[in-house]
């Protein structure tokens, strides 16, 4: 038995392997975050779900980084949670097409709010998550 396990163990540590199954658990989530918004705001759009998982996967990516170092992006813990989860769980490309979307409908100014607005909120996100962290957990 000592074997098997000593030779499944290096897979289970590769890295794509890793990224690989946070992605899965990401878009999970993703999916998720996507149809509790939907069933409990009603009246709610995309948008509020895609600019919500965003904010919340910088928030969480920013914390990681400062937990597991942010000069160290080989780490087997930001490959799984960073790299896997929170890039399955958020959406550039879903953003692009909603911001696609707006602008076919001609509210231009609307496009460049959410652009934007995602992106300063994304940041924000970022920096709190290792703010957290940094102040209230490794102190």
């Amino acid at each position: 038995m000592a074997s098997y396990a000593g030779t499944l163990m290096p897979f289970l540590t590769h890295p794509y392997f890793l990224v690989g199954v946070g992605g899965a658990f990401g878009s999970i989530l993703r999916y998720g975050v996507g149809r509790l918004v939907a069933l409990n705001l009603p009246g709610a759009n995309s948008l509020l779900g895609t600019a919500s998982v965003n904010v919340l996967g910088s928030f969480v990516l920013g914390s990681l980084m400062a937990v597991f170092g942010g000069s160290n992006r080989a780490h087997p813990g930001i490959l799984l949670l960073g790299v896997g989860v929170c890039g399955g769980f958020t959406t550039f490309s879903t953003l692009a097409m909603e911001l696609v979307d707006l602008m076919h409908g001609k509210q231009y100014w609307g496009a460049v709010g959410y652009g934007l607005g995602t992106l300063v909120s994304g940041m924000v996100g970022f920096f709190a998550g290792a703010w957290v962290v940094q102040r209230w957990i490794m102190g």
